[in-house]
């Protein structure tokens, strides 16, 4: 999960889609799966094949992201203003449904979003019994800039720690 939210943060920044650190995220998250073993390699393929059918949504069924502003789930629209009717049709691998991309947001500098990949596991008959139960999420809200002494954003509750061993330590005092 650290991994997928390091990733989120990376791709937060002036200029990408609001769609870029939720890409990261399933990037980074599914490449976990298949490490751990959770996404079968021989049944899903390559990591673009597995991202592509969708394998990670038994473990991850949200977004990345939402805005952040004056209430906690602020309202706003998630599409281009200038590029709403423009639309582009798929299909979704897991149901096989029509659905329609369209062009999401560019982050500009003063936007605020949160950056919360989250991992859950349920018990299941394809699921190793030591993964059961198991669910972590990684909540950061982010301010996006152009100041160089951030990289794209602004952590703004990074004072939680998040690497396991700091989780640890403070666990221990």
């Amino acid at each position: 999960m650290l991994a997928a939210q390091q990733a989120a943060i990376a791709a937060t920044r002036p200029g990408a889609r609001f769609t870029a650190p939720h890409e990261a995220t399933v990037r980074a998250l599914t490449q976990g799966l298949i490490d751990l073993g959770l996404i079968d390699r021989d049944r899903h393929g390559t990591l673009d094949d597995a991202i592509a059918n969708r394998a990670y949504q038994p473990y991850y069924m949200h977004r990345t992201s939402h805005w952040l502003g004056m209430d906690v789930h602020d309202c706003g629209s998630y599409v281009e203003p200038g590029e709403t009717g423009q639309t582009s049709p798929r299909r979704d691998p897991p149901a096989g449904e029509p659905a329609v991309e369209r062009p999401s947001r560019i982050l500009r500098p003063g936007m605020a979003l949160t950056l919360e990949p989250g991992l859950y596991v349920r018990p299941g008959d394809k699921t190793p019994s030591h993964f059961w139960n198991i669910g972590i999420r990684i909540e950061d809200d982010a301010v996006v800039t152009d100041d160089a002494r951030f990289d794209g954003c602004e952590l703004i509750t990074r004072a939680a720690p998040v690497d396991p061993d700091a989780i640890e330590a403070l666990m221990a005092e």
